[in-house]
């Protein structure tokens, strides 16, 4: 049998220098790729595609990044994900909790970050947008108190004023004074973000300083606010979503203002449209059915459509307190006490926090 038809057979042992040559160059091969990179390079995410090299600054208004020697700046609303070279490995995975709706567990994790270990300035203001968000998103969730969420989160933009984090962390103050019934304050908050000069975020605070008028029952003036942004002429996948929940809550405005059929009628065509998953807009969308059946003194018709927000749609903290507050009402004007009763326990519960709650 020839000897070099089983190539496997009848030679000698490789050398162990050779042995180690290819271990060596196995092990280098099976390291993980992402961790390498992680160490090296910086990327910005964004809605059409990532932007990697080394972030070279940030200001409210954006991130500039340079590859090659060439610098762009990628405009603050447009970013979902900025992660840094050598930042804790922590960081990334409260990032990914809390885009999950993990809360909690992102909490947990970004307490146990050595901020000491720190070297990167534009890590630390992370790891202290990261802890103050999840802080507030407890809070609004009935988890915390609004007002010493709010105070970690003015603490971080007194701190980190150049962060690309600053507008996040405007609204969210925003939604905490909201939560506590502050809504004046909360109306002073979400016009700073019109100062941005950006389309995006002159509508976002639009439609957000319009449901403090809102949330006041002065509709005249919200509508103001709403028609701003679902008449504007800026258009794109960025000003889409505010158009749309514009012509939310502007229809619930309608309702207030006696014009309910047509209200009902813009609504309904919302939740016909909406994706199933999309389950914060079709919470405020059926709360804003509701509060349309209300206005229009239809108690029935307004206790199934804030039930769709208790039953199926209760991830939105905000809009499943609002959902709670009006069925326990609601249950008592049909008999139903056992049920109201049922309804306040878990809005006291779930929610302590809440503006809902105190009312």
């Amino acid at each position: 049998m020839p000897s070099d038809q089983y190539p496997t057979m009848n030679r000698r042992p490789p050398h162990r220098l050779a042995i180690r040559a290819v271990l060596l160059a196995v092990a280098l091969l099976t390291l993980p790729v992402a961790a390498n990179a992680q160490s090296t390079i910086d990327r910005v995410r964004r809605q059409n595609g990532v932007d990697s090299g080394k972030v070279v600054s940030t200001t409210p208004l954006g991130v500039t990044i340079s590859k090659g020697g060439v610098e762009s700046t990628i405009p603050a609303e447009e970013i979902e994900v900025v992660t840094f070279a050598g930042e804790p490995s922590e960081l990334n995975s409260a990032r990914n909790a809390l885009n999950a709706g993990k809360v909690q567990e992102a909490f947990d994790i970004l307490a146990k970050i050595d901020v000491a270990e720190i070297q990167r300035d534009e890590v630390l203001a992370d790891v202290e947008f990261y802890r103050a968000l999840a802080a507030a998103k407890l809070a609004l969730a009935g988890k915390g108190e609004p007002s010493a969420a709010a105070g970690e989160i003015r603490t971080f933009m007194a701190k980190q004023n150049k962060s690309y984090h600053v507008p996040q962390a405007i609204e969210t103050l925003g939604d905490l004074l909201m939560a506590a019934g502050e809504t004046s304050n909360a109306r002073a908050e979400y016009a700073k973000l019109a100062k941005a000069k950006s389309p995006y975020f002159e509508l976002k605070s639009a439609l957000l300083v319009g449901r403090t008028y809102q949330a006041e029952g002065q509709d005249a003036q919200a509508q103001v606010e709403f028609d701003k942004v679902a008449s504007s002429p800026e258009d794109g996948a960025l000003i889409a979503p505010l158009k749309l929940a514009a012509t939310l809550d502007r229809s619930v405005s309608q309702a207030a203002a006696g014009q309910v059929k047509e209200a009902t009628a813009a609504i309904g065509k919302i939740i016909a449209s909406a994706k199933p998953e999309d389950a914060t807009l079709l919470a405020r969308a059926y709360n804003a059915l509701g509060d349309c059946y209300l206005k229009s003194n239809d108690p029935r018709a307004a206790l199934f459509a804030f039930l769709h927000v208790d039953l199926l749609y209760s991830q939105d903290a905000e809009a499943h307190a609002k959902a709670l507050h009006e069925l326990t009402k609601l249950w008592k004007t049909v008999g139903r006490d056992a049920r109201a009763q049922e309804a306040q326990q878990k809005l006291a519960a779930e929610y302590p926090g809440s503006r809902w709650a105190k009312q």
